[in-house]
């Protein structure tokens, strides 16, 4: 009911801002050495060694090292560290906003000039390939589905508003007036 409801414009306005093609990238993840129960001090210090060790990677990129080579040696991405990094295709809303946001920027064959922090730690990114951008007609049913999930999360009560809607768009009628009347109040604290 609530994606039968979206506006195409906001279908439009998404489409234009939040979908891309696929991405293929490499990356070089840097994980601040923590032990627990550290200190925010250890934590901070931590995290600038962390920083520092991406900033010295970038460096050896400007040189003409090779990225595969350095994600092999400094990566601490298990998953991607042994083949250079390769993430292979994802999608953008597959990362995190911080990494997403930072891809997004790149060029095909362009590395981040400075480290990219999300929680994980500090990326080194090299995007690699992009597909091209779906087309809107092959998008746009998964488009309402995330629109619909975006307005349930910023707004709780419009699920409970929604129901009252539909009972009201088919005229839906109570038999039992008890029942009518502990639904109403129900309906109303929930509001």
């Amino acid at each position: 009911y609530i994606s039968e409801n979206i506006k195409d414009s906001e279908v439009e306005k998404y489409y234009k801002d939040k979908i891309f093609g696929q991405v293929k990238a490499k990356h070089i993840l840097i994980i601040p050495s923590t032990s627990d129960g550290a200190t925010e001090d250890e934590i901070k210090e931590a995290e600038s060694e962390a920083k520092k060790t991406a900033e010295e990677v970038i460096e050896k990129l400007e040189k003409g090292e090779d990225f595969s080579k350095l994600a092999k040696k400094y990566s601490q991405d298990t998953a991607t560290a042994t083949n250079g990094g390769d993430l292979g295709y994802f999608e953008l809303d597959e990362m995190v906003d911080e990494f997403s946001d930072a891809v997004k920027e790149l060029d095909k064959n362009e590395y981040t000039k400075k480290p990219v922090k999300t929680t994980y730690g500090y990326h080194i990114i090299l995007k690699t390939d992009q597909k091209a951008k779906p087309k809107l007609k092959d998008v746009e049913k998964d488009i309402r589905k995330k629109i619909t999930l975006q307005k349930l999360d910023a707004d709780p009560k419009l699920y409970y508003q929604t129901l009252i809607d539909i009972r009201k768009a088919k005229n839906i009628k109570w038999n039992d007036t008890v029942l009518e009347d502990k639904y109403n109040d129900l309906m109303d604290q929930l509001l």
